[in-house]
């Protein structure tokens, strides 16, 4: 007979709750079960301690949670139990549990002077338990180091995290070590030491992982990924922080944090729709759960997504909400950084003055925030004497603190005060060196990516004091400025949108460390491309132009030569009358047409030919290629540029002589100039790749109308139409033709894509060396293929990625169309393709068809024969 050994209630307690507290950071489900069993257990009157351990690991599972008040309660529940047994000690371990709740709600002022109170208590305990008074001190030190972070104090942060640190390792503890290194790493990333924040989080999370430390180590990929946007791989960061999602959710914990921080990166690529919406699903998290500092943070990030999408009520209201949340918590990073955009989106210049005053004058405010505001104030100021002294005290201050983003503002402040005392040549060196200054910014965090605005603000200043200035030198460096600032800004997208997928399944077999790994080692490579030579002045004629302020300003390269003009009051003009011209086409799809004419492109005309007539009357036939800027690149100037076409024969010296009064009929009777054919003896080789579906099925007829018109026709419909049969047959067509839906997307053009047989194919991936595009021309029937972003400085999308992959001219539309009267054009175009014609003189043929049947210019204005001139 086997005798049953029954353990002792007193035994079982301890074994139960021992376990417990090993699998916490492991196993929360099998760990809340042992509790639970353990609290049926401890109904003894003499059960203080176990109870105390009990609910203290409660309070530690509900803070990991979030669950705020569940923490609360079982760290409150923990002392009184804790003080009921006599032990004082712990006691004070389980208030400082409830200064780590009060930490993750964002009381940062309050857990300063609360754990300096514990402290001094741990201190007269010591000599009771030594171990566990260490183990105190530390936890206490490693609390204050996040307090001070969060309030500005990185210098005592980094003192608190060296002294948590080494105790930690003296007791061997090596999961805080651990959340120690996280903590310090984020320190790092905020104070712009990326690369050594990256390895210390990565050290981090593989020391939480060898711990078991399943949640620690999850948590640890958002500030990871946040280091790694810091550092130029903001890609990188969207995947990691998209991947580590579900573990987040699965683990109960971090996911409002994650999404807070996705909405960061997302800013940094342009992609301000979704960084809203990720930014406000993070605060309502934040809000619902009593996290004051956080939920602060989530609005910031709302307001600056909301100032990019153009809603000024909503990043005023989201401003105005982080300024009050940050400063009942003591969060004055965000604080400040508040106080400073709503002075920047102040309308009243008094009232953005009485805003930087008050930074000015805050003794709690960062010494960063107050050198801002100092320049800030200095850039407001009207009075030249009390201007140049707050320039002179804030130029202390930047030498002082050694920040290149200060030095970089403070230039332009300079540069601003200079030219309006008439020193245009001293100004301009100013600026020179600030544009110079942009590889210094690239791993200063700022929220949205905000360092490269500011080279792009003092590119534009440069460019208007040169346009000042109005020698000869001066005229053709602002024109090459104005090249350069357009190129830099495709640069700069184009290094946002490497590695990026459509498909969140595409990359879906890689494991997260693998990503953190290979995005490791292209920060450490680095991607710095050498500035470009400046833009030799071509033969022209070419049209560039550029949005200054209210006024455009029109550079007409002819004969070699680059003439200037200035349209004072067009910028605001036509961006009125841009914005008239889009709701005329959505009447006109929507209803149709009630006349031939558009009062909206005749006034475009008006503002932006018609002044410049004396230049451009004598051009003849000759093309003339337009660089839109801004709002501009909604403007179908081959439309309004087309020889022989209803604006251009407005020019008053056009000699209607040469081309007659109706370029379509003047070509079919011979009359018009022949060109060179562009296709071998044997006509014209086509690649078509088409991809139907029930929502497009003209495209298959599109496709069928290319290959009955064109014999040398290579068709791929569906499946096959693949990216890489596109890469793989390039070198074998004079034309490629892709009929399948698009994709714009206005924040990151790059990102825009069309969708092949094989998946989504984006303008990214289309410069990233795969498609040998040189001397072919791409047609683009697919919506959004030739739309570009208002905010940028250049027409980058598909078919500007087209160009850039080595096009030598793209067909694509700036709105949809009706898909019959696409058809229509589309034979017209091919049929002269057939016959012989360029690709352009072709597209203006089939345009003038249109109009002949559909005579408002929305259904034949729409396709642009984009060229790398224009």
């Amino acid at each position: 007979m086997v005798t049953e050994v029954v353990e002792p209630r007193e035994h079982a307690l301890a074994r139960l709750i021992d376990e417990a507290e090993e699998l916490r950071h492991r196993d929360v489900e099998r760990c809340v079960a042992l509790l639970d069993e353990a609290a049926a257990r401890a109904d003894g009157p003499h059960d203080h301690e176990h109870r105390a351990r009990l609910e203290g690991v409660r309070g530690e599972l509900c803070l990991l949670r979030g669950d705020l008040l569940g923490a609360i309660t079982g760290y409150q529940r923990s002392r009184m139990a804790w003080l009921a047994a006599g032990r004082s000690l712990e006691a004070r371990g389980a208030m400082l549990g409830r200064t780590a709740t009060m930490l993750a709600a964002g009381e940062y002022a309050d857990v300063v002077l609360v754990v300096q109170r514990i402290l001094t208590g741990i201190e007269q305990g010591s000599t009771v338990d030594e171990e566990l008074a260490t183990r105190l001190h530390l936890t206490a030190h490693r609390q204050l180091g996040s307090a001070h972070a969060a309030r500005g104090d990185l210098a005592a942060a980094v003192r608190h995290f060296d002294l948590s640190d080494d105790l930690a390792r003296r007791l061997g503890d090596r999961f805080e070590v651990a959340r120690i290194a996280l903590q310090r790493g984020q320190v790092l990333v905020a104070d712009g030491l990326v690369h050594r924040a990256i390895e210390l989080l990565c050290d981090a999370r593989r020391e939480a992982l060898e711990q078991g430390a399943t949640r620690l180590a999850a948590a640890a990929v958002v500030p990871i990924a946040e280091a790694l946007a810091a550092a130029g791989s903001p890609i990188a960061a969207i995947e990691l922080l998209e991947r580590v999602g579900p573990l987040l959710a699965e683990l109960g914990a971090g996911l409002a944090e994650r999404d807070r921080a996705l909405a960061e990166a997302l800013l940094s690529v342009g992609r301000a729709e979704e960084a809203y919406d990720r930014g406000r699903a993070a605060r309502d998290a934040f809000w619902d759960t009593g996290r004051i500092a956080a939920c602060a943070r989530a609005e910031l990030v709302c307001a600056v997504a909301a100032q990019r999408v153009g809603r000024a009520d909503l990043a005023h209201h989201a401003l105005t909400a982080a300024e009050q949340l940050a400063s009942e918590c003591g969060d004055v990073v965000v604080r400040d950084e508040a106080r400073i955009l709503l002075a920047r989106s102040a309308a009243p210049r008094s009232a953005a003055v009485l805003q930087l005053v008050g930074l000015l004058q805050d003794d709690t405010a960062t010494d960063t925030s107050r050198v801002r505001a100092a320049i800030l104030l200095a850039r407001a100021t009207r009075d030249p004497d009390e201007a140049e002294a707050r320039i002179a005290a804030a130029s202390a201050e930047v030498d002082r603190l050694g920040r290149p983003e200060l030095r970089l503002e403070l230039r332009m402040v300079r540069a601003r005060r200079l030219q309006e005392a008439g020193c245009t040549k001293q100004a301009a060196e100013e600026l020179r060196a600030a544009c110079e200054m942009g590889h210094l910014l690239a791993q200063r965090p700022r929220l949205g990516g905000g360092h490269g605005g500011l080279v792009a603000e003092a590119s534009d200043q440069l460019i208007d004091v040169l346009l000042e200035d109005g020698g000869h030198a001066a005229l053709i460096e602002a024109w090459q400025r104005v090249r350069s600032a357009k190129a830099s800004a495709f640069a700069t997208l184009r290094g946002h949108a490497q590695g990026w997928q459509v498909d969140e399944a595409a990359g879906s077999a890689t494991d997260i460390d693998s990503l953190i790994e290979s995005a490791r080692h292209r920060v450490a490579v680095g991607r710095t491309a050498p500035l470009p030579d400046p833009a030799p002045v071509p033969e022209g004629p070419a049209l560039e132009l550029w949005v200054s302020g209210p006024d455009v300003i029109a550079f007409v390269v002819r004969e070699g030569q680059v003439h200037v003009r200035r349209l004072p009051g067009a910028g605001r003009e036509t961006a009125r009358l841009v914005a008239a011209w889009q709701q005329e086409c959505h009447l006109v799809s929507a209803v149709g047409a009630t006349s031939a004419s558009s009062p909206s492109l005749d006034a475009l005309y008006g503002q932006l030919v018609l002044p410049l007539e004396d230049l451009l009357a004598d051009i003849g036939a000759e093309p003339v290629p337009v660089a839109g800027h801004r709002h501009l690149l909604g403007i179908p100037f081959d439309a309004l540029l087309d020889v022989g076409g209803p604006w251009r024969r407005q020019l008053t010296h056009t000699h209607e002589s040469d081309h007659g009064s109706d370029h379509g009929a003047g070509h079919e009777s011979g009359t018009e100039p022949a060109e060179r054919p562009w296709a071998g003896p044997d006509g014209v080789r086509v690649l078509v790749l088409a991809v139907p579906d029930d929502e497009a099925p003209a495209i298959a007829t599109e496709a069928e109308m290319i290959a009955a018109t064109l014999v040398r026709s290579e068709i791929r419909v569906g499946a096959a139409a693949t990216a890489r049969a596109l890469a793989g047959r390039l070198a074998a067509v004079d034309l490629v033709h892709v009929a399948a839906h698009g994709r714009f997307h206005p924040g990151n053009p790059l990102f825009s894509a069309l969708r092949l047989g094989d998946g989504w194919l984006t303008a990214g991936e289309l410069v990233d060396g795969r498609f040998d595009m040189r001397g072919r021309v791409v047609v683009l029937s697919a919506c959004g293929s030739g739309r570009a972003a208002h905010h940028l400085q250049r027409p980058i999308g598909l078919a500007w990625a087209c160009l850039s992959a080595g096009a030598a001219g793209v067909v694509a539309s700036l709105w949809p169309v009706d898909d019959e009267v696409t058809v229509t054009l589309m034979a017209r175009f091919y049929e002269r393709i057939a016959a012989g014609d360029t690709p352009r003189t072709a597209l203006g043929v089939a345009r003038q068809a249109v109009a002949r049947t559909h005579p408002h210019p929305y259904y034949w204005a729409a396709f642009r024969y984009f060229t790398p001139a224009s």
